[in-house]
Order: C-alpha cells, then sequence, then structure tokens
C-alpha cells in the first residue's frame, strides 16, 4: 500500500482475511521498502507473457 501497488490477498480462512485486511497500524521503513523494491524483477516470475506459446495457449483457453 505504501507504494501504491494493488496487493491480492488469498485465503479462504477467515482468520488470515482478517489478518489480511488489518494492515493499517504499522509502516515499513525505507530500509524495509528498498529491500522489497530490490526484489523485483521487472516482469511475472511465474509466466512470459511474451512467449507466443503461452499466449496462443491462453487464447485456446478461452476460445473453448
Amino acid at each position: 500500500m505504501q507504494r501504491d501497488v494493488s496487493i491480492i490477498p488469498k485465503s479462504v480462512h477467515v482468520e488470515r482475511m482478517e489478518q489480511n485486511i488489518d494492515i493499517w497500524d504499522f509502516e515499513l521503513t525505507e530500509e524495509e521498502m528498498g529491500q522489497i523494491s530490490a526484489k523485483d524483477l521487472g516482469h511475472s516470475g511465474i509466466v512470459d507473457h511474451s512467449d507466443p506459446a503461452f499466449v496462443k495457449f491462453i487464447w485456446q483457453y478461452h476460445a473453448e
């Protein structure tokens, strides 16, 4: 939230959902923010969205 980045928490457990939304009682330091920013790959670490084979796979999946 401090970096204006969308947060998408995932949980099916009420207790964890409550913990995920309770983020307003602290702030990260500049050093902590820098450590997090240093982990940014600048691209998805899961899939290569520019890979034609991946795009074709997604396109076919949604066409069904």
